[in-house]
């Protein structure tokens, strides 16, 4: 039963990694200073590019109509 709840968890992992990267990156932008929010600029970078905006787009437009 175990083993199931823990492929389960990868996967949502997995799958929300992006967007949990990106919230975390852009209330740290907000809130550092200096050559720590820079990281944390390029970090929102990195997981804007990971996201497939396409998928995304499609979802939302599945969801209006």
């Amino acid at each position: 039963m175990l083993g199931k709840t823990s492929v389960w968890l990868r996967l949502f992992r997995r799958k929300t990694y992006p967007w949990t990267i990106l919230a975390l990156a852009a209330c740290k932008v907000i809130y550092l200073c200096g050559t720590q929010q820079d990281k944390e600029k390029i970090r929102l970078m990195v997981a804007l590019a990971k996201i497939d905006f396409v998928k995304f787009y499609a979802f939302i437009n599945d969801l209006l109509w």
